[in-house]
């Protein structure tokens, strides 16, 4: 799939182009109708609209409808094992945006993916334009590489010319800013034969971008992000605590599968005393993977307040405070300058604990309570007289 440069524009023949030569290097012998067909659908000034699935709908006014005779259901429609997408500038010189470009290469990838259909698509190259557009297609080449991976083909590299200056090579182009001749079609030929594209267990695109775990009150909140997701992949959440050897599954979920970037959390609201270690567990279609391991030290307090308000007389702050056994604590009265107005020791039992603290005396407005342990743990809560 693709448009003039996969047509073979600027190609001396058809042989010569980067699809006839990979056509050629695939078909050492079709005698027995075994060996690799290399089929073109690409037309010239195809862009990625053009080459959407068939129904596929622009969010965006004006833009091509996709062309059935050369799009993602056309080459569906021809049973493949491998789709190859070369839409190297035309977006970028129609004023489509790079990320336009990179959501419909998405969408394509999994429509493909999807059919159980491996697909590949090539960078951008560079073409004579403003300075502006050569910089876009340049970051899309990059986009392209970091977003696919092993399912990206670098058609950038090779044709650009290294003063920063983003043109086509003179040895390369045909001399029009846009196409490339035989050397250059064979350059991007060896880029998409060393890619190797039929080997097996190449991993899947899915990328973790980000996985950590953070104590929130008395529950870890475990957090991902990610991108490039396949249908059907899941997640799998593990954790290990204290001595154990081994992680064990603690909640999992099917990803939703979009190959967008997307973002997760789930809350684990029982860890325990000491070490607990996460870690992700990722199955996709053909192979599983694991993330880094994340850690979180569990120290649970002895106290908390478990409520906090003025009395209807305004005389007096009712404190209540759970504890998880019989301890001295020290509770407090502090004014918004940081000053201690009023202090007492208070002994409180393996309960909820009610006592008052009186609050006549004092002006109306905003103070702060404060409570501490013997290991001078401690929590502080507003209140308002």
């Amino acid at each position: 799939m693709g448009s003039s440069t996969a047509a073979g524009q600027g190609a001396s023949s058809p042989s010569t182009s980067w699809v006839g030569r990979l056509q050629t290097h695939f078909r050492q012998n079709n005698s027995d109708g075994l060996d690799t067909t290399v089929t073109s659908i690409a037309f010239s000034g195809q862009t990625t609209y053009h080459q959407m699935p068939t129904g596929f709908v622009s969010p965006i006014p004006g833009r091509p409808a996709p062309d059935p005779n050369s799009n993602v259901t056309r080459a569906l429609s021809l049973s493949p094992d491998v789709i190859i997408i070369n839409l190297p500038t035309n977006d970028i010189a129609n004023g489509y945006t790079k990320k336009e470009c990179m959501d419909n290469f998405r969408l394509m990838y999994q429509a493909i993916t999807a059919a159980n259909v491996s697909c590949y698509i090539t960078t951008s190259q560079p073409r004579s334009l403003t300075t502006a557009l050569k910089d876009s297609l340049k970051t899309l080449a990059d986009s392209v590489r970091n977003n696919f991976a092993l399912h990206s083909i670098d058609f950038w590299t090779d044709l650009v010319t290294t003063d920063g200056l983003n043109n086509i090579k003179p040895e390369v182009s045909v001399g029009d800013g846009i196409h490339i001749n035989d050397l250059g079609h064979n350059y991007v030929f060896i880029r998409t034969r060393d890619r190797n594209i039929f080997a097996l267990n190449i991993p899947l695109p899915l990328r973790l971008l980000d996985f950590k775990a953070q104590l929130v009150n008395t529950a870890v909140v475990l957090s991902w992000r990610s991108e490039l997701e396949e249908p059907g992949t899941t997640y799998e959440l593990q954790r290990k605590t204290g001595s154990s050897t081994s992680f064990q599954p603690i909640y999992s979920r099917t990803a939703g599968g979009t190959g967008q970037l997307t973002d997760y959390s789930w809350a684990d609201m029982s860890p325990v005393a000491g070490q607990n270690q996460y870690r992700l567990k990722i199955t996709e279609l053909n192979k599983e993977s694991y993330s880094s391991t994340v850690s979180v030290l569990y120290k649970p307090k002895n106290f908390d307040i478990h409520r906090l308000y003025i009395d209807n007389s305004s005389s007096n702050l009712v404190v209540q405070i759970n504890s998880l056994k019989e301890q001295e604590v020290l509770a407090e009265i502090i004014n918004t300058a940081g000053v201690v107005l009023l202090q007492r020791k208070q002994v409180v039992n393996n309960a909820v604990n009610q006592f008052h603290l009186a609050v006549a005396h004092l002006a109306a407005g905003q103070y702060f309570f404060r409570v501490r342990d013997s290991e001078n743990n401690y929590l502080v809560q507003a209140f308002f007289k």
